[in-house]
């Protein structure tokens, strides 16, 4: 008797060991989600604001990008120019009247650290490269017809 009454105190006392650990580890646990959550809503937080500011300045961007024609040291009188926005934000034409000198010219706007995108620098890489193409196409009715001589 005295047998199981020693060995019910002592599985007795292993339970609330093991009750008084398993507490401890909830508690930690609870206090890491608690830190968890708090970070997570600073990052939040942050990132919001940070996406608020890169889009003011694309916006910025965006809307400036129609008035650099008008501005000194732009290299094609605004006449000469046609927004085209994306991928290229302009082309440009000088001296259409000269059968030698006549030159089109692609312009593209940035602001602030912004920098060309893949596209644009696709783009770059085929102008400096000498691949343009220009397609004349005819339109009779409801039908066109590409004149590529």
């Amino acid at each position: 008797m005295i047998y199981v009454i020693v060995v019910s105190l002592f599985v007795i006392g292993a339970l609330v060991y093991i009750t008084n650990m398993a507490k401890a580890e909830i508690k930690r646990l609870e206090d890491i989600i608690v830190t968890k959550e708090v970070e997570l809503l600073e990052e939040v937080a942050k990132a919001r604001k940070d996406s608020k500011f890169r889009s003011s300045a694309a916006n910025w961007g965006k809307t400036i990008e129609h008035f650099v024609p008008f501005m000194t040291k732009f290299p094609i009188p605004p006449e000469d120019v046609v927004f085209l926005g994306m991928p290229i934000d302009y082309v440009g034409f000088t001296d259409t009247g000269s059968k030698t000198k006549c030159a089109v010219h692609f312009l593209e706007v940035k602001s602030g650290s912004a920098f060309l995108s893949d596209k644009q620098k696709n783009i770059k890489r085929a102008i400096q490269e000498g691949r343009i193409k220009f397609h004349e196409i005819t339109v009779d009715h409801n039908r066109a017809e590409v004149r590529d001589e």
